[in-house]
C-alpha cells in the first residue's frame, strides 16, 4: 500500500472468530465499468474456516466482488491479501491502473458460478480431471481416483461417464462444485449457485454445501436463499451500492439489523 492510500476502515472489517488466522483481506477495493462505479473503497476480511455470506440487492456489487477475488476482473484501486501475501493489487500504469494477480495464489481459490460452466464436450470425469492434470501436473490416475472419491461423496459416481447435457441442473451444479474441489482450494467462492435451478433441485445443492461447511471449508457465498444463509453463515455482510453497510452474526443481521437499508432489504424475505 502506498503512502497516499488511506488504511482500511477497521469498522468495516469483521473480527476473526476465535482468534482464527485471517485468510483473506480486501483493502479499499475499487471497481468501475466505464463510468459506473461498482465497488467503492470496499474493505472486508475472512478468517480461515469461516463462512461469509454476502447479501444485498441486485446490482449492489456482490457478483463483481467475487469475480475480483477470483482474479477474473481487473480492479481500479486497492488490493487483496491472501494469507499475508499480496494476491491482487491495482498498480499505477502510464494511463490507468493495471492489475497484478499472483497466479500461484490464484490456484488456492475455487469458484462455482451460477450457470455451471461445465465443458459440454467433456464427460463428467473429464471435466473433473482436466485442471489437476494440466495445471497442477497431477498424474491422471491419481486425478481420476480423486474424482471418483468426490463423485461418490456427492452421489454422482454413476454419472462419471455422462456428458453435461444428460444431467439435471442440480447434478450439473454438484459436478461444478466437485470440479472446483479437485484443485484442493483453501477458499471457495459460490455465486448464486442455486438461482438457475428449479425449486425442487435447490435442496440437493444446498445439502452439498452444508456438508462442506461441516468439514470447515472456508467459503464466501452469495445467495438469495435467506434461510440457507442463516443456516450456513458464520458471518453475514450486507452490500449495497458497492459498499459493505454492515456485517455480523447471522442471528443479529436477520433479526436486528442496525441499518435501515438492511431492514428494507430483508423485509422482502421471510426468514424463519
Amino acid at each position: 500500500m502506498t503512502a497516499q492510500e488511506p488504511a482500511p476502515n477497521p469498522a468495516t472489517l469483521g473480527p476473526t472468530p476465535g482468534g482464527a488466522r485471517r485468510l483473506l483481506r480486501i483493502e479499499r477495493l475499487d471497481k468501475r465499468f466505464g463510468q459506473l462505479q461498482v465497488l467503492r473503497a470496499l474493505d472486508l476480511d475472512l478468517a480461515e474456516n469461516e463462512r461469509l455470506v454476502v447479501i444485498g440487492p441486485s446490482g449492489g456489487g456482490k457478483s463483481t466482488l467475487l469475480r475480483c477475488v477470483m482474479g477474473l476482473e481487473a480492479i481500479d484501486g486497492g488490493r487483496i491479501v491472501f494469507d499475508g501475501e499480496v494476491y491482487i493489487e491495482a498498480r499505477p500504469g502510464a494511463r490507468r491502473h493495471r492489475t497484478f494477480v499472483d497466479k500461484q495464489i490464484q490456484l488456492e481459490v475455487g469458484m462455482v458460478f451460477q450457470h455451471y460452466t461445465l465443458f459440454p464436450h467433456l464427460s463428467v470425469m473429464q471435466n473433473l480431471v482436466l485442471a489437476p492434470v494440466l495445471v497442477r501436473r497431477q498424474r491422471r490416475a491419481a486425478a481420476v481416483a480423486a474424482g471418483r472419491a468426490l463423485l461418490e461423496r456427492f452421489n454422482l459416481l454413476d454419472k462419471a461417464d455422462e456428458y453435461p447435457n444428460r444431467l439435471s441442473g442440480g447434478q450439473k451444479q454438484r459436478v461444478a462444485i466437485a470440479r472446483a474441489l479437485m484443485m484442493e482450494p483453501r477458499l471457495m467462492l459460490f455465486d448464486e449457485i442455486t438461482s438457475a435451478l428449479d425449486p425442487e433441485l435447490v435442496k440437493e445443492v444446498l445439502t452439498v454445501m452444508l456438508r462442506l461447511a461441516e468439514q470447515n471449508m472456508t467459503m464466501m457465498i452469495i445467495t438469495h436463499e435467506m434461510d440457507f444463509a442463516r443456516k450456513i453463515a458464520t458471518r453475514v455482510a450486507f452490500i449495497d451500492q458497492g459498499r459493505i453497510l454492515e456485517q455480523g452474526p447471522p442471528e443479529r443481521i436477520f433479526t436486528a439489523p442496525a441499518e435501515a437499508r438492511t431492514r428494507d432489504f430483508l423485509d422482502h424475505f421471510i426468514v424463519g
